[in-house]
């Protein structure tokens, strides 16, 4: 089964301990193939506590990176990330995650099974050919990332005329997930959640109140100003957005 939690930070910690992965070791060492923006920027926002590695196969590339990544924690090597014996060489072995970011999809999705293989917990694919995203998946090869996809909830939140935050597609589950304040005096608020009459394939996850993580029951009365995670699976935003105006 694939399981979503809802949790404030304090609790990841039990939650990797009642899912089976408590003694997974925090993602330290990071590898990632492909030099491009997304890996420019993936770097720049990774806590300091993480050393990374970058391999492009573009030589001129790989001085380009250099200087744009002079004050960042990164080592970037020039050669081919697919290179067995280059991988190793750099410590694959030793990396808890890597992230495959190259143009190309197959090369992405082969370099994450190959990590995989050679013990790395953790990998990430970019995928930008939708037709292949399925293919991904039924691999097992980890996180799959699609560009348009996450582009497409941006647009859509923007299009919503609530207050919405952080809209997001999961892509596996083919659901949206996204993060609601409801107004003074909108619908949510004026009933217990049993009685608000949520259309189907519609779930509150959870909601946080004043700093506070707090599961949603029947009845359960949110308040203006919550935070509340729904769940929307086969419904239209726009019909969840009303309980919120």
């Amino acid at each position: 089964d694939m399981a979503y939690f809802m949790t404030t930070r304090q609790f990841i910690p039990y939650i990797r301990k009642i899912v089976g992965k408590e003694h997974y070791v925090d993602v330290k060492n990071v590898m990632i193939m492909g030099g491009g923006a997304t890996a420019v920027r993936t770097v720049k926002t990774m806590p300091s506590y993480m050393d990374v590695k970058i391999i492009e196969a573009d030589e001129q590339r790989c001085e380009r990176l250099n200087s744009i990544l002079e004050n960042d924690k990164a080592l970037v090597i020039n050669g081919d990330g697919r290179d067995l014996s280059l991988l190793i060489e750099e410590g694959i072995k030793n990396t808890q995650a890597f992230v495959a970011l190259t143009g190309n999809a197959e090369t992405n999705i082969l370099a994450c099974l190959t990590a995989k293989r050679m013990g790395v917990r953790k990998t990430v694919a970019m995928v930008e050919n939708i037709d292949y995203v399925s293919m991904a998946e039924s691999l097992d090869i980890g996180t799959i990332i699609n560009k348009k996809s996450i582009a497409a909830s941006h647009i859509y939140q923007m299009m919503l005329d609530a207050n919405v935050h952080n809209v997001r597609f999961l892509m596996t589950a083919n659901a949206d997930v996204a993060e609601f304040i409801p107004s003074e005096g909108s619908k949510v608020t004026q009933k217990p959640v049993k009685d608000l009459g949520l259309p189907k394939g519609m779930t509150i996850g959870g909601l946080v109140r004043d700093g506070q993580g707090l599961l949603v029951s029947g009845n359960t009365l949110i308040h203006p100003g919550d935070s509340v995670m729904v769940f929307c699976h086969n419904v239209n935003m726009k019909k969840i957005e009303k309980f919120f105006l």
